[in-house]
């Protein structure tokens, strides 16, 4: 194994800019929202400059909703704020990584749920009914 190649996440590399980020054809780049106490993921949504901005200055996850096109601030209607401890961008710089501390109940999901990630798959309900390829 070379110097360069470690088995942790925490290596060391040159900061990125917000400028730096490939953001889609709409402007929208998605970020993983994962518990920093706990490493479970908790949701996927999306950031746009703006609102990587607007998360950078508050300390809090805010982002762009899709459907209602408009900026949320996770937590402003139910107190469930994630106070954000981290951000990283992945190697090709298209996906962020937020780590967050969860406030207030602590849930994420807005079924009141500590994760959106709470439905199993069944197994043979892949595309066409067959089972589905899992490494």
């Amino acid at each position: 194994m070379t110097e360069n190649n470690s088995t942790t996440n925490e290596e060391t590399a040159a900061p990125l800019s917000p400028e730096q980020l490939k953001y889609d054809h709409a402007g929208l780049i998605p970020a993983v929202i994962q518990d920093d106490r706990t490493g479970a993921v908790l949701m996927v949504a999306y950031m746009n400059r703006e609102s990587l901005r607007r998360t950078l200055e508050s300390g809090r996850a805010c982002f762009w909703s899709r459907s209602r096109s408009q900026y949320w601030l996770k937590g402003e209607s139910s107190g469930n704020f994630m106070s954000v401890r981290q951000i990283r961008a992945d190697c090709d710089a298209d996906t962020l990584l937020v780590k967050v501390i969860p406030e207030g109940d602590g849930v994420a999901c807005h079924t009141g749920r500590y994760s959106c990630f709470y439905r199993p798959l069944r197994e043979g309900e892949g595309a066409g009914g067959e089972r589905p390829d899992v490494d």
